[in-house]
């Protein structure tokens, strides 16, 4: 008999290796079981869909009938309760969504016990475990009211999608990737966007703290207005919709869509108690095979056993990440060797059109045996390279794409310093820039239009004028700022 292999999770990973598996065995059964009520999409991709620059068939990557004409049976609206590792079988909690179960079969069949809704069974020869990561509850009131998404599923999404054309200003409540990628779709399409900081800085603990000026320069310039020390209390409604947000230091934002980007963590729940090795995620070797040998983890879920890269937030969200360990999954439930893929990239967005990645341990700060380097390789492309004791541990990349694959493996590998330099051609950093201490208004050289420099600003960063499009240099003295022409 062929044998059945079960994935728990229809995202880059499941997906990926569910597809991979087909390619290389005609023969197996290949069951995906997902909470999900459509098939495969990305996640990062949602906010795009909600402000209207993508439409549900652009979204969703294959059909349901291209999972029935490749022998995948898909579980739709399905959430597993547990894994009975004595029985080799995933058992099923009650139906999830509003549609229930919804099965697209293929001719094999999925190996499911049809006895009973509620705690019927799927018999499995070898498990993929790619749960992914899970939004942490937020817990303010008025997150029910209409004009609040959650934005952790497509279902979301659709419900909160009617209500965007009432909406005139936005609040993006959390500094998750989700949230960014919805601040620049909501702007395009001519709303006023307001990003909520718990703190004085954006993601401080994914950034470090030159990373994150950067970032911060980056969305003020598209017009995101960046409030700080501003958690949120509650959102406030009338006659059931949102119109806008109190903040802890008792101000109100006004906003009738309220966008609630959580954190996340490693969705470990099927398996806590089953004596699969856990620590933040689910722990695997280089092969991603977990402490039982019939049981496999693939993408954001996935912790290599003593590989501590995944820092305090305890999770990457990478689908690139994802979608290559869901090959080496497939191979590895195979009994096939391939290549590993132990990145440690922990998350790769981009913020209007500029890539962002940060791999390992890379917002670290500079003390006792750390020490960083910054490589302005040109004004607008910026790498941070984290050495713990002359062994590379991290690294931000920001403006550019290049190097992030092999950083990435340099990260993991733990490369000593001039094997990290010698690979990637870097001279020796030299020293960064001054930031700005305050914020000054100038006028432009060219059109006399006022413009205003923001604290945090790089001495030698190029802004550009709004009104006449001439590149302008920030300068300072030590005293004061002013703007230059750019002499190219």
């Amino acid at each position: 008999m062929s044998a059945h292999f079960v994935i728990i999770g229809n995202g880059a990973a499941g997906y990926r290796a569910a597809k991979a598996i087909r390619r290389a065995d005609s023969d197996a059964q290949v069951t995906l079981i997902t909470e999900e009520s459509y098939p495969f999409y990305l996640r990062r991709q949602l906010g795009e869909f909600l402000a209207g620059g993508l439409t549900l068939p652009e979204l969703i990557f294959q059909s349901r009938n291209a999972y029935r004409r490749e022998r995948i049976d898909l579980l739709l609206g399905t959430r597993v309760d547990r894994v009975d590792l004595g029985a080799h079988e995933v058992i099923l909690a009650s139906p999830t969504g509003p549609y229930g179960p919804i099965r697209v079969r293929s001719q094999q069949g999925s190996g499911l016990n049809k006895d009973r809704m509620a705690g019927q069974s799927v018999r499995y020869d070898r498990l993929l475990l790619a749960t992914g990561t899970r939004a942490v509850p937020f817990y303010i009131p008025g997150t029910d009211l209409r004009g609040v998404a959650a934005l952790d599923t497509l279902e979301e999404a659709q419900a909160v999608k009617p209500s965007l054309g009432e909406a005139r200003q936005a609040a993006i409540l959390g500094e998750g990737v989700i949230g960014l990628a919805l601040a620049e779709s909501l702007l395009g399409r001519g709303l006023r966007v307001t990003q909520l900081l718990r703190g004085e800085r954006f993601w401080p603990e994914m950034l470090d703290e030159h990373t994150g000026a950067m970032v911060e320069r980056v969305l003020e310039n598209a017009g995101v207005v960046l409030r700080r020390h501003a958690a949120p209390r509650a959102i406030i409604g009338a006659g059931g919709r949102a119109i806008g947000v109190e903040t802890t230091a008792g101000e109100t934002v006004p906003a009738e869509l309220v966008a609630v980007g959580c954190r996340r963590r490693p969705a470990i729940a099927v398996i806590q108690g089953s004596g699969i090795a856990v620590r933040r995620g689910i722990q695997v070797d280089v092969a991603l095979r977990t402490s039982q040998a019939d049981i496999f983890a693939a993408g954001d879920v996935a912790e290599p056993a003593g590989y501590d890269e995944f820092g305090e937030e305890g999770a990457a969200f990478c689908w690139q990440r994802a979608w290559a360990q869901g090959g080496l999954a497939a191979a590895t439930m195979l009994d096939r060797k391939a290549e590993p893929a132990m990145e440690a990239v922990r998350v790769r967005t981009a913020i209007f059109g500029r890539d962002l990645a940060v791999i390992g341990r890379g917002h670290l700060a500079a003390q006792g045996g750390v020490t960083a380097e910054e490589h302005h390789d040109e004004p607008s492309v910026f790498r941070r390279l984290v050495f713990d004791e002359d062994l590379l541990v991290g690294a931000v990349v920001f403006g550019t794409g290049e190097s992030v694959h092999e950083l990435s493996r340099l990260v993991a590998a733990h490369a000593p310093r001039h094997l990290v330099q010698s690979t990637l051609g870097l001279a020796a950093p030299g020293p960064a820039p001054e930031l700005l201490p305050e914020t000054f208004a100038r006028h432009c050289p060219i059109c006399a239009a006022e413009l205003v420099v923001r604290g945090g600003t790089a001495a030698g960063a190029v802004i550009r004028c709004q009104v006449c499009s001439t590149d302008l240099v920030v300068r300072w003295d030590g005293r004061r700022g002013w703007l230059d022409f750019r002499r190219l």
